[in-house]
């Protein structure tokens, strides 16, 4: 399904974005970007659960 597939793909860029502000030598500014990017990010991946959750209740109805 393709859903499932970005839905994967998502949260594999959530996963390296949660590496990357690990980091200890990365600066302010950049630590904002990417937490905006994850912000972004779980944003898409909660539009998509909720497309596949509807499509869920529709199916089993």
């Amino acid at each position: 399904m393709e859903s499932d597939n970005k839905l994967e793909d998502l949260r594999s860029v959530l996963s390296c974005v949660f590496e990357k502000l690990g980091a200890e030598s990365l600066t302010e500014p950049d630590r904002i970007e990417l937490v905006a990017r994850a912000e972004v990010v779980q944003d898409q991946i909660d539009a998509i659960q909720d497309v596949i959750d509807d499509e869920e209740q529709l199916a089993g109805h």
